[in-house]
């Protein structure tokens, strides 16, 4: 019997020390914070070119770097953005160039895609070589210029021109 008179006192004491314990979380100073979300912000559509001629000679090799965030456009039959992994040149628009020496100029269409309704953004990089080799035919200083479009922007599309001194010597 001495037992089960004990028995009220360990329960009375444990319902005691659960007390003291609930109290104490209660009245802890540690905030609890409301996981917070942050709606994503458009990243500032726009792209940069840079030139990269080297001239052997009268031979002018050329690498493009184009980099930037644009909208992706969409493909004029199925209005669908083109696909995740499509080269970020390949998403343009079109891109043209000349070599300054009068010489018939170059370029790339983008194919069957529009602007008009395209949302998707995309941020990439990509270096190319827009052409084969070029030889001038005789030295003087030559303005290569490459102009790539793309969308985005205020009027829905957006072109970046970039030049560079080509010297033949």
């Amino acid at each position: 019997m001495a037992i089960f008179r004990s028995l009220p006192k360990l329960t009375i004491l444990g319902a005691a020390l659960l007390a003291a314990v609930v109290v104490a979380a209660c009245n802890s100073s540690t905030p609890t914070v409301a996981p917070t979300t942050t709606p994503s912000v458009p990243a500032k559509v726009g792209a940069e070119v840079t030139l990269a001629p080297v001239v052997k000679g009268r031979v002018m090799t050329l690498k493009v770097t184009v980099a930037g965030t644009i909208v992706v456009p969409l493909g004029a039959d199925d209005q669908q953005p083109l696909p995740v992994g499509t080269g970020f040149v390949d998403l343009s628009l079109g891109s043209d160039y000349s070599f300054g020496d009068g010489s018939e100029p170059g370029g790339a269409d983008g194919g069957g895609v529009t602007c008009q309704g395209a949302k998707k953004q995309h941020t990439g990089t990509q270096t190319y070589e827009p052409a084969d080799p070029h030889t001038y035919a005789k030295a003087g200083t030559y303005t290569f210029t490459y102009k790539i479009d793309f969308c985005g922007g205020g009027k829905g599309e957006f072109s970046v021109t970039k030049t560079a001194k080509i010297v033949i010597a």
